[in-house]
């Protein structure tokens, strides 16, 4: 059995959603949680901050766009090694401004079928309940 983990943090998820197609990310090596790993791209709630609000401040600080069209998903627990996130997932059809990579090492496309694609349970988790609405 790991370490006890008695730490939680919110988290905002933005699943871009472009025809059959969701935005993920690689992730830079030098983060300190999930480094490396291909993940939907979230960011951490800032204390009081209500958590469409992290979502909303993370999508422009991280892919440097603006949602016009965002809806919750669902909430899913992600154990990182260090403390669990708890992550609010989000799905944005529709969003002002040209993906850029800002802080992840690249971002790309894959089909919304190839869960494999993604390195998190919770990911793959989220997408499912999404792939069944």
């Amino acid at each position: 059995m790991g370490p006890l983990r008695t730490k939680t943090i919110d988290c905002a998820a933005f699943i871009l959603l472009k025809g059959q197609e969701i935005l993920v990310e690689k992730r830079k090596m030098s983060k300190q949680t999930d480094p490396g790993k291909v993940a939907i791209p979230s960011g951490k709630a800032e204390a009081g901050e209500d958590i469409r609000t992290t979502c909303k401040r993370e999508m422009e600080e991280e892919l440097n766009i603006k949602p016009l069209k965002l809806e919750f998903l669902t909430e899913e627990l992600h154990d990182n090694g260090l403390y669990y996130e708890r992550i609010h997932y989000f799905v944005c059809t529709d969003w002002k401004g040209e993906v850029q990579p800002l802080e992840a090492e690249q971002v790309y496309w894959v089909n919304s079928n190839q869960l494999d694609a993604l390195e998190l349970q919770a990911d793959r988790k989220a997408i499912s309940k999404l792939l069944k609405l």
